[in-house]
């Protein structure tokens, strides 16, 4: 089956800040039913949490008419807040379709009296703004008479009537609303031919189309991590952030405590900024009202990041995670011959420490200011910035640092030699790259899918790498690659060794010359499932010189 392209990913992976809609016919209750606040779940779930049956939901469609719904302002509001592109709900889990759906009459334009096509015109305002356009679909629903009952954990198995109900609605969105950047599927447990068979829908289609890991099953194209969490791992695969304004919702919900919208745009970008110096892509919630209007206070949030991004957009977009090891006082992104600095966490004298940057700085400055230089220099090793002369009145500080040449850098774990001159790469001392992969949302978990060793000023010479040990039972077929240059190779598993015997299994031969540091990376051959975990717990490869 064909995957995306390299552009594709490559244009996805740097959307970095996107728009998610929950909009849909839970909007109109907005989080109440018969006079009463539903306090339990979130309020796009209110056909559940509310005990509301179908008859009085379908009677709710002939009052939804969201005459203030805008898609061109709402197109205008996500590119003015610095977001590349729009996701939005096109079919929840109460089975109301937000486009016009000829498998269902419960849709937008069939069972209302507003009669338009949601999906429909807003991909058309999102094409006229420059924007990437997505949408989100539920494999559950509650609507539908072959489906399974509303249950507590949304985790639904797929009868066979309801994933051809699946099929069918997915293959009306991926060939009647143009170019797709992504499908956002959510819940549900789909067998892995299921999730196979939706994959192939969209690929057939639009290859290149990108898909979340909530199709479940290691059929999606990016991980999707939990609502409103990061990953407290290092990501070795695409994957994004889903947030919300608020904790306790994603639809409209009238009665939620909102608090201030400069502190609630001080949060989110935070958490953004977070996500994307972890190599990750954030894709920030609102929640129309049941008229179609956006909720004033997220605008105002939405435009308060925008004005920040005006001037600091320069550190987020087009860079990627930083090399430099983990800094105390923040976080880092990058781009060649600059690494950009978000002190999240002071210091309060404002002089920050550099470590690792081995490059000769050139410039250190503000983005919020970039006519005032910011003293720089280096001492034992370590550039030190003093940040304290200036006071940022940005929402977030971001500090530029200029660097002559390619990136020279010290990795924050280093191997060192053995009394015989031998290197000891063990699972346990890896740095280690992870997905996550599951079968719904509750199994979903990390997998490990690459170690990586660092190396400092070997010397010069013929190497061998062999296995020295691997705990019986285990067996993978992978790819090493060292400086770049990668061989495979089979591991297998056999009985403890004697430590000292060193060699035992010889992998792979190379030369090293005039490397200050020499890397190596391990991950499975096949990369046809890339959230596939790795295994190899207990590994012991022996790098010496012949």
């Amino acid at each position: 089956m064909p995957k995306p392209s390299a552009q594709a990913v490559a244009e996805w992976q740097h959307q970095k800040f996107s728009m998610f809609i929950h909009f849909g016919l839970f909007s109109l209750p907005g989080g109440v039913w018969k006079n009463e606040r539903v306090t339990k779940g979130y309020s796009e779930q209110i056909r559940a949490h509310g005990k509301i049956t179908k008859e009085e939901f379908h009677a709710l469609a002939k009052t939804f008419n969201p005459e203030k719904w805008n898609p061109d302002s709402v197109a205008s509001l996500a590119k003015q807040a610095g977001m590349k592109s729009i996701v939005i709900t096109s079919k929840h889990h109460d089975g109301f379709a937000m486009f016009h759906t000829k498998f269902s009459d419960f849709n937008i334009v069939d069972a209302t009296p507003y009669k338009h096509d949601v999906i429909k015109e807003l991909a058309e305002a999102c094409r006229k703004q420059g924007l990437k356009f997505g949408v989100y679909f539920s494999l559950i629903d509650w609507d539908f008479p072959g489906a399974m009952p509303i249950s507590e954990h949304n985790s639904d198995s797929i009868p066979p009537k309801h994933h051809q109900l699946n099929l069918n609605q997915v293959e009306e969105l991926v060939t009647q609303y143009g170019p797709l950047s992504e499908i956002w599927f959510d819940m549900g447990k789909p067998t892995l031919q299921q999730s196979q068979e939706l994959a192939a829908m969209v690929r057939k289609h639009q290859p290149d189309c990108l898909l979340s890991g909530r199709l479940w099953n290691d059929q999606g194209d990016f991980a999707v991590m939990g609502d409103n969490a990061s990953p407290d791992f290092r990501m070795g695969t695409l994957w994004q952030t889903p947030a919300s304004m608020f904790d306790e919702t994603w639809g409209y919900r009238s009665w939620q405590v909102r608090g201030d919208a400069k502190e609630k745009a001080k949060e989110k970008l935070t958490s953004l900024i977070k996500v994307v110096s972890a190599g990750g892509n954030y894709l920030l919630n609102i929640g129309p009202m049941g008229d179609g209007g956006i909720v004033p206070f997220e605008r105002e949030v939405l435009l308060t990041m925008g004005s920040w991004f005006k001037q600091n957009g320069e550190a987020v977009y087009g860079t990627t995670a930083s090399l430099l090891p983990e800094q105390t006082w923040g976080v880092l992104t990058s781009k060649p011959g600059k690494e950009y600095l978000f002190p999240l966490n002071g210091p309060v004298d404002g002089k920050l420490v550099l470590k690792g940057l081995q490059s000769k700085v050139t410039k250190a400055y503000r983005l919020s200011d970039k006519s005032k230089s910011l003293p720089v220099g280096q001492e034992h090793g370590e550039w030190k910035i003093d940040a304290g002369s200036l006071k940022s009145k940005a929402l977030a500080d971001v500090i530029a640092l200029e660097y002559e040449g390619d990136l020279q850098y010290t990795p924050s774990k280093t191997l060192a030699a053995a009394a015989d001159g031998s290197y000891a790469l063990t699972s346990d001392d890896a740095v280690s790259y992870h997905s996550y992969s599951g079968h719904d949302y509750n199994s979903t978990k990390a997998t490990r899918i690459k170690l990586e060793w660092f190396i400092s000023q070997a010397p010069d010479g013929q190497y061998t790498l062999a296995l020295q040990r691997l705990p019986t039972g285990q067996e993978a077929t992978v790819k090493i690659t060292v400086n770049g240059e990668a061989t495979e190779a089979v591991l297998k598993g056999f009985a403890a060794q004697d430590s000292a015997a060193h060699i035992t299994t010889p992998l792979l031969h190379f030369t090293l010359t005039t490397k200050a540091i020499t890397q190596v990376e391990v991950t499975l051959a096949d990369q046809s499932n890339p959230h596939k975990d790795l295994g190899l717990d207990g590994l012991v490869l022996r790098m010496k010189k012949d």
